[in-house]
């Protein structure tokens, strides 16, 4: 039994509401959930189920519409939930310390690193400036990031992705707060980025016995972090227990749905159907030899960044090619060369065995017929003004694809193809699902009926029920209109579920290709190898079969 002073967080019986044009919204009901010394705690859930809400609740930075309307959230003593703005002001950073989700945002653009570090020592009065500096800097140094003196005078601008979540975590931990909470730390990054920032922050709470409220939607990074699993759905709290018991055992049906969704906890793979093309077929899509390279700013030095070097494959019609590899390995600038929306340095591009690779004017344009693309966030790939019928009927009117009739009756069809009500149509992007805005993205890249989709991450920013939805969308797609794709992930365990065939991409230079199912059980490549080791959910072995009774949970 856990001692009383090993109690950190305890929240209990919590409701928090929305206030909106059509009335109050409860976004979270009767949540109860406690945090031990030493212990990590996930709270996993979609979009909605009202866990980011939760850990919004528990330091109090709640949007100004939202208002907790009951409930205590007891901190080391110290009910949050009443608690001033001046006694928050003496919680926030040296209690409790928040790494948010997403590092664009969360970092001030015209402060320097080390500033930002130092900021929270000097606010709790735990040191002056000039010590503030060096303890700064040593922050950044226990948070896993490169030559800290050089990180602490650069702006955030200056660091990739994953450098500015580990300026986050110095943030977060300089102070030496009791409990962290951490809401969606690594959904932005590449999945051996997000090992290395989630071993690290491991590494720094295990030292000082912090306790962790993790908020993820990612069951995989559960399975492999937390001590206690939370399972949120709809505001309340559904289920909960050790990893073993709610993903080896789950007993709720919302939890075997997650766990059915969730790509790295799946059993076998689901081994996608396309019909064998003739063998003297041209494919719908070969590269030869690309190269892209990028000049460098005269003031950096001059000289060349080679972004795609040497990269070859073809991908035979009505099937899946996935390319992989972490941010910066080529795969989307390669793609855009495919696209023919960028021009290559050398190398060729071959469409239905024809040579496109410096095709101009109307050429070019009826090109674009044969080959769209479906981009990462449906949040800003889509026109905010538009509705879905004008978005899903753009492509056949810059086309001069039938009249406006015929148009509209189109764009019915596709809602319908896509699993769309028809009610959708009349809607704007911001009255619809993350998902739902992808099915329209993946309905107006098919308008016109092309030979080739380019999928460009098209999952990785849903949640792990609605990424198994569009995945399975995908495939259905694929058997009934014969649609070739050319898929772009850094994530394995997705390109398992949908690929055949892989092409594994390391520093602009292909590493490893050939049959999903052959490079992933036999690896050639020492990056490959990496790659799959830090998919999350393959560290931490559950008792029993976790995709064995999710597969029987309702979708």
């Amino acid at each position: 039994m856990t001692a009383a002073s090993d109690r950190l967080l305890t929240v209990a019986d919590l409701a928090v509401t929305y206030r909106t044009r059509h009335g109050d919204v409860r976004a979270v009901r009767d949540v109860s959930l406690h945090v031990d010394s030493g212990e990590t705690v996930a709270v996993v859930g979609e979009s909605g189920s009202g866990k980011s809400t939760t850990a919004a609740a528990v330091v109090r930075l709640l949007a100004p519409a939202a208002r907790i309307e009951r409930g205590t959230i007891d901190l080391l003593g110290r009910d949050v939930a009443s608690a001033s703005q001046r006694e928050l002001q003496a919680v926030r950073g040296l209690l409790v310390g928040l790494v948010p989700q997403d590092p664009t945002v969360s970092l001030n653009p015209v402060k320097r690193i080390g500033e930002q570090v130092a900021e929270v020592l000097r606010i709790h009065g735990l040191a002056d400036r000039r010590v503030a500096a060096v303890e700064a800097v040593e922050a950044l140094r226990r948070a896993g990031l490169s030559d800290p003196e050089i990180r602490a005078r650069q702006y955030p601008h200056e660091l990739s992705g994953g450098m500015r979540q580990r300026v986050l975590i110095a943030i977060a931990l300089v102070a030496k707060p009791r409990l962290l909470v951490a809401d969606e730390p690594t959904s932005a990054l590449d999945v051996t980025v997000q090992r290395q920032i989630l071993d690290h922050l491991d590494e720094l709470t295990s030292q000082t016995s912090t306790g962790v409220l993790l908020i993820t939607h990612d069951l995989g990074v559960a399975a492999d972090r937390a001590d206690r699993i939370v399972v949120m759905s709809r505001g309340r709290v559904v289920e909960t227990g050790t990893p073993d018991e709610v993903l080896g055992a789950p007993r709720e049906a919302y939890t075997k749905a997650l766990l059915a969704a969730a790509p790295s906890l799946r059993g076998a793979r689901r081994t996608p159907v396309a019909s064998a093309p003739a063998a003297d077929a041209p494919a719908a899509l070969e590269v030869r030899g690309l190269v892209k390279d990028f000049p460098l700013p005269r003031s950096g030095g001059g000289g060349t960044l080679r972004a795609v070097d040497d990269v070859s494959f073809r991908v035979a019609r009505g099937r899946t090619l996935a390319l992989v590899g972490e941010s910066g390995s080529g795969k989307s600038t390669t793609a855009r060369l495919a696209l023919r929306l960028a021009e290559p340095t050398a190398g060729q591009v071959l469409v239905g065995g024809d040579d496109v690779s410096h095709t101009r004017g109307s050429a070019l344009r009826a090109l674009r017929r044969q080959m769209q693309v479906v981009y990462q966030n449906p949040y800003s790939s889509l026109d905010p003004r538009w509705t879905v019928e004008r978005i899903v009927a753009e492509p056949l009117r810059a086309f001069g694809v039938g009249d406006r009739r015929e148009r509209a009756a189109r764009a019915a069809e596709l809602a319908e193809l896509v699993a769309l009500p028809a009610s959708v149509l009349r809607r704007r992007p911001a009255e619809l699902s993350g998902g739902q805005r992808q099915r329209v993205a993946i309905a107006r890249a098919l308008s016109v009926r092309p030979d080739l989709v380019v999928l460009d991450e098209p999952v990785s920013a849903l949640d792990v029920s609605v990424q198994a939805q569009i995945l399975d969308l995908l495939g259905e797609l694929q058997r009934e209109l014969g649609v070739t794709y050319l898929f772009i992930s850094h994530d394995l365990a997705v390109v398992r579920q949908v690929a055949h065939e892989v092409v594994v991409l390391q520093h602009g230079r292909v590493v490893e290709s050939g049959d999903v199912e052959h490079v992933f059980a036999s690896p050639q490549h020492a990056y490959t190898a990496e790659l799959l080791a830090a998919i999350p959910g393959t560290h931490r072995p559950l008792a029993g079969t976790a995709a064995g009774p999710a597969r029987g949970g309702e979708r």
